[in-house]
């Protein structure tokens, strides 16, 4: 694999998790928003479903986030030369923190539906 391929790679591993479960985040919580507007402007959206299915989507790119920085980390065990060893040290860092992005993803996908929605404190 070519120096290119490898640092695009390593860049998704990197970057691929936190991209996902941000876009997750934010879009759950618009969702949230919308369905707990006053009743005439209530939108009549399946939030549950859809929080599913941002949170399976989100999942799914994390685990291929993660997939990248194994491939990343095996191709560069024995690194030689600072590129090698840049990627190699960002695979490592990938593998740490995609399988935290992963917990925050199926947290956030499994509360929605769990959870009272619109409940005043």
């Amino acid at each position: 694999m070519s120096v290119r391929a490898q640092n695009r790679l390593v860049w998704f591993a990197l970057l691929g998790g936190p991209a996902a479960w941000a876009t997750q985040f934010v879009l759950a919580m618009q969702l949230g928003l919308a369905r707990c507007e006053p009743p005439a402007m209530r939108f009549a959206i399946p939030i549950e479903a859809w929080s599913i299915g941002l949170a399976a989507g989100a999942a799914l790119l994390v685990v291929g986030a993660e997939l990248a920085a194994i491939a990343m980390f095996r191709a560069t065990r024995s690194a030689e030369g600072r590129t090698e060893e840049r990627i190699h040290f960002l695979a490592i860092v990938a593998l740490t923190i995609n399988p935290l992005l992963l917990a925050l993803v199926v947290m956030d996908g499994v509360g929605v539906p769990v959870l009272t929605i619109c409940q005043q404190s």
